[in-house]
């Protein structure tokens, strides 16, 4: 708890317990001088964009622009040297991202890696987060570059452990390293779509996530939201809602909130099954034939409420093994 007493007044600033009872913002946050988090809303729509990258639907106009983003490298608080504008639109299935990433050089963009989840440092990129249970906890991630990758994960506990963010090592490596233990689980991977195109303005991102890729809650009637520009030729690193150079993407304390939406109730139920086949034969016994083996399984993922999802696995091929690691706390 952190206490204050002003001179020859009575007043007294409980601020650590105004932050642990959500009342304000941490004190980090106030100490880097943050101003409060943005809002914004989603625009509900019956025609449906199509996923091509292009932006060029008349519904995306009628959703507010997200824009003014800010630095966090290399000058922390200051604008954004190009302009970015972010619109979101919803139907009864999923929510669309169309995302403007204007280019005064975009001669100098860089595409980077068409492989998913190819590390998005080495290239321009944009990359979110929804904060659907509004805990500032756990998260969502998606993004993509010019090269229409997917990029995608889970943030847990705000990101806090000892592993990476978006970056170091080699990418074989990346992968499987960057585990839940490090506060970002990056072997998550959700069903959603993404393209990106390129122009002499800039580049252009559209995404579409189905509501059952994500988890949510139904009483929470606002999700927490950011999301990040990188221009790879400046070094650049810029957010919607302002996160201090000390933090980053998955401090969710820091994103800004997006209402309007209406996530259905439903319980989805998805099944993957798998064949595994093989074929051997020993060369060094005469006459010996091929032995065939073979084997079935799956993986099924049943919604038993908004917030708990049940994972079943029968022989499993360890493809998606306790990768999802949301968690729920019952405190």
């Amino acid at each position: 708890m952190y206490m204050r007493a002003s001179c020859g007044r009575s007043t007294v600033l409980l601020v650590g317990l105004a932050v642990a009872l959500g009342l304000a913002r941490p004190v980090a946050a106030q100490q880097a001088g943050v101003g409060a988090p943005p809002v914004a809303a989603a625009h509900r729509t019956d025609v449906q964009p199509v996923i091509d990258g292009r932006l060029d639907e008349a519904i995306w106009q009628s959703a507010a622009p997200m824009t003014g983003f800010i630095q966090r490298e290399p000058n922390d608080g200051a604008l954004a040297s190009e302009r970015t504008e972010v619109r979101i639109l919803y139907d009864a299935d999923a929510i669309f991202v169309g995302v403007w990433a204007f280019d005064s050089r975009a001669d100098q963009i860089v595409p980077g890696e068409a492989i998913r989840d190819f590390e998005v440092t080495d290239a321009d990129a944009v990359i979110m987060v929804f904060d659907t249970f509004k805990d500032e906890q756990n998260g969502f991630v998606f993004g993509t570059t010019p090269a229409g990758i997917e990029y995608d994960g889970q943030v847990a506990s705000a990101g806090s452990g000892g592993g990476f963010f978006l970056g170091g090592g080699s990418n074989s490596a990346r992968r499987f390293q960057a585990g839940a233990g490090g506060g970002f689980n990056k072997n998550w991977d959700g069903s959603w779509e993404v393209a990106a195109t390129q122009d002499g303005n800039g580049w252009y991102a559209e995404f579409r996530v189905p509501f059952n890729t994500l988890r949510y809650g139904a009483d929470v009637d606002e999700w927490g939201f950011n999301i990040s520009r990188r221009v790879r030729r400046l070094n650049e690193e810029a957010f919607w809602s302002s996160v201090p150079r000390e933090f980053n993407l998955y401090r969710l304390d820091f994103a800004g909130s997006i209402g309007g939406l209406e996530p259905p109730v439903r319980r989805a139920i998805t099944v993957t099954p798998h064949v595994l086949g093989s074929s051997e034969r020993d060369y060094t016994i005469d006459g010996s034939s091929f032995d065939e083996n073979g084997d079935v399984g799956g993986e099924a993922k049943a919604q038993i409420t908004q917030g708990i999802t049940l994972d079943l696995t029968v022989n499993t091929d360890f493809a998606q093994v306790e990768v999802d690691d949301a968690q729920v706390n019952l405190t």
